[in-house]
């Protein structure tokens, strides 16, 4: 497990254990034996066995949106290919961590108002770049429609995928992106010919962008979104396992310490410090954000 931080071991054993034993038989005694660790050296990562399946959650809708933004800001994709990739994304989603959400589906979870804001981000994000490739596509006769037609267009992704996770049903991803695209031709165009009504119009797409331009406006959201980004590129980038997660530890120093009433700017920017003391060039464009975040926020 060279270059894999101590905090992703700790979540894949957790999620293997998860998987064979249920969430609830599964004990925080069961995944420290499984990676042959101290049960208490658990507790420097996380407080709690639900703190640990908040945080599975949490590294992997951040994933999830890593993996739309990527084919959104791919400029090398033509609309067409960008909207097949979605549909292929889903399903390649789903094979990589089968065994996780199986578990999201046996077993019922209240889930904190960060995971559930991270979902509606992440089905906005979604949303929204399905509405501009599709109007990249057809052309502007398709604007009265777009926001209809990526709200089918995602439908179609979640019922075919439903049948893969409950059904074990299995598809040709190319066919299936095929039938996909082809449908929403004819939907489209369809829309286009009737001067069909429309149920949502254009309204909800203001809507929308008023909302995602919420959550990148200065204050909490932007210095949360900013330590999950760099979590992410470090958990991704081909470093040594201690060095990961010391630079993990300190971002978790960091959102820990943003989220008390009256947060001692000397630590966050200790923290910051020490960070760039590493020298990670995954983080390079990351650290100035973060820092400038910070500074606008407690000084």
């Amino acid at each position: 497990m060279e270059g894999i931080s101590k905090k992703q071991q700790i979540i894949e054993a957790a999620i293997a254990c998860f998987s064979e034993k249920g969430y609830r038989g599964t004990s925080i005694q069961d995944i420290a034996d499984a990676l042959g660790i101290a049960k208490g050296s658990m507790y420097f990562y996380f407080k709690s066995k639900e703190d640990l399946l908040h945080s599975i959650c949490k590294y992997y809708l951040e994933l999830l949106e890593m993996s739309i933004a990527h084919i959104d800001e791919n400029s090398e994709l033509e609309p067409r290919e960008k909207l097949r990739e979605m549909v292929a994304q889903g399903y390649k989603q789903y094979d990589e961590h089968k065994g996780f959400i199986m578990i999201l589906m046996q077993e019922r979870f209240e889930l904190n108002d960060e995971i559930h804001g991270l979902i509606v981000k992440m089905r906005r994000r979604g949303l929204l770049s399905s509405q501009r490739t599709i109007s990249k596509l057809y052309g502007p006769e398709v604007e009265p429609y777009a926001c209809d037609a990526a709200l089918l267009f995602h439908s179609f992704i979640d019922c075919y995928l439903s049948l893969v996770i409950l059904e074990n049903k299995r598809f040709d991803v190319e066919d299936l992106a095929d039938f996909v695209m082809q449908r929403m031709d004819e939907i489209v165009h369809g829309m286009i010919k009737s001067k069909a009504k429309t149920v949502l119009g254009k309204g909800i797409l203001e809507q929308w962008e008023s909302s995602a331009a919420m959550v990148r406006q200065g204050g909490k959201a932007d210095v949360m979104q900013e330590v999950a980004a760099m979590r992410a590129a470090v958990e991704q980038a081909a470093l040594p396992g201690d060095q990961m997660d010391e630079i993990l530890s300190s971002l978790h120093v960091i959102e820990a310490e943003f989220e008390k009433a009256e947060p001692q700017p000397i630590v966050m920017k200790g923290m910051l410090s020490f960070i760039k003391s590493m020298k990670v060039a995954e983080l390079k464009k990351h650290l100035p954000k973060l820092e400038q975040y910070i500074k606008e926020q407690i000084g």
